[in-house]
């Protein structure tokens, strides 16, 4: 719904500029076309701005933030590990699915992987390790089995021991063991 409301804005903004070179009275053009960017962007129904937020909240939902630093799947790693500093430990092997070296990152709550693509590292996995740490809905190791189906719904569940949800490059795992998040993993979707 956004881009399409983007898509109007700019057309709107786009027929103004071309008009605007028109010999006619150009401020009451402009003043035209304000209320016509106006309207365009108040033509948004309750139930369209709802339906644009569930979708931001859908895609923030596949992004875990650390001390104010996103990381996503599939991302260039080098800004984020230079945002969050020093991890506790490092390890690297040969990767087993690409050229070069997959690389583990350990911070206190949770660990990184990366994989090689060409001459940068991007992100491949995250895994949270503590409850001093949640998903964009809030959701920590530890919490109930009723609360994570509450938030990510029935249809999620692997009927094993997982809530699992995917959506373009990342998959969000959330692992049950008895009735409590037991592990809570990022993980980046190759096809």
């Amino acid at each position: 719904m956004k881009k399409m409301i983007c898509l109007l804005i700019a057309a709107v903004l786009a027929a103004g500029m071309l008009t605007a070179c028109d010999s006619g009275d150009s401020s009451a053009k402009k003043d035209d076309q304000a209320t016509t960017v106006a309207a365009a962007a108040a033509d948004t129904t309750p139930a369209a701005d709802e339906t644009a937020q569930a979708q931001d909240a859908q895609t923030d939902r596949f992004t875990f933030t650390y001390k104010g630093t996103p990381i996503t799947m599939k991302a260039e790693a080098a800004p984020i590990c230079e945002a969050l500093g020093d991890a506790k430990s490092y390890t690297e092997e040969t990767s087993c699915a690409f050229d070069g070296l997959d690389k583990n990152y350990t911070f206190t709550s949770f660990i990184m992987t990366t994989y090689p693509d060409g001459d940068k590292d991007r992100v491949n996995s995250l895994t949270l390790l503590d409850d001093t740490v949640s998903t964009a809905d809030k959701i920590s190791i530890g919490d109930s089995k009723e609360k994570v189906e509450e938030v990510y719904g029935a249809d999620s569940f692997n009927g094993v021991n997982a809530y699992i949800l995917t959506e373009g490059d990342a998959q969000l795992t959330v692992i049950i063991d008895g009735d409590k998040v037991s592990s809570i993993q990022y993980t980046a979707v190759f096809e």
